[in-house]
């Protein structure tokens, strides 16, 4: 009776502690509910960025990525999968790190950046890789030319103080590169992030693009779809 005992008791034990660390651990703070901050740092995302990242070991670990985003890492025309050349790697990192937090909600990309499809080392080694990037190929715009009504936009909204006059975002910041971006993927993200659905939603865009019609969506993700790469954009000579 006593060896029975003692072997139930030792089969519950781990079922109780998975238990306790289940009730412990504390759900991710997203868009619209208390708690949240943009910015926030998660663990795992400070830790990444200390480590840094090996662009040589990046381009190895990004074969994983390419059923998608392609191997050119440039994404497709019609948006469904972004454009990655040359965006900052701080942003890739944020991006990566909170979808496997759970606070952006992705459940497509989920699967292919969990742990153990990619180890933590390897976000910072990816992001560096596809920082280097410059693509080749052309991005998807709009199907009608709305860039100087789309600038407006993004002027009198301000937009330019978070992702740049030329979108070139901000490393420092961790806002995102947004110039030639697929037509169709800003038009999606902005849809998402208006509706406060994308998880990790920036407040100050959110509240920017409230009553941006559909039409004013599509005239600023054209614009931003047809500026040039932000690092083929000669900086201005000052005159003598």
């Amino acid at each position: 009776m006593k060896t029975l005992l003692s072997i139930c008791v030792a089969l519950l034990l781990p079922l109780q502690a998975t238990v306790v660390v289940a009730a412990d651990a504390q759900p991710p703070k997203v868009f619209g509910k208390k708690g949240y901050f943009w910015d926030e740092m998660t663990p795992e995302r400070a830790a990444v960025l200390r480590g840094g990242g090996d662009p040589v070991k990046g381009k190895e670990s990004f074969r994983g990525c390419q059923g998608c985003h392609k191997a050119d890492a440039a994404g497709v025309r019609e948006g469904v999968y972004p454009r990655l050349t040359g965006q900052h790697a701080s942003v890739l990192i944020k991006q990566i790190t909170e979808i496997r937090a759970g606070i952006r909600s992705n459940p497509k990309m989920l699967p292919f950046v969990e742990d153990p499809a990619i180890a933590m080392e390897e976000i910072g080694d990816i992001a560096a890789y596809l920082a280097t990037l410059t693509s080749v190929r052309e991005n998807g715009k709009g199907a009608e030319d709305m860039s100087a009504r789309g600038k407006k936009l993004f002027t009198d909204n301000k937009c330019f103080e978070c992702h740049g006059k030329n979108g070139e975002g901000n490393a420092a910041k961790s806002f995102p590169v947004v110039a030639s971006q697929h037509y169709g993927y800003l038009l999606r993200e902005m849809k998402w992030i208006k509706q406060g659905v994308r998880g990790n939603s920036n407040p100050d865009m959110v509240k920017a693009i409230a009553k941006f019609s559909q039409g004013d969506l599509e005239a600023v993700a054209d614009y931003l779809s047809r500026l040039p790469d932000y690092r083929t954009v000669a900086t201005p000579v000052a005159s003598k």
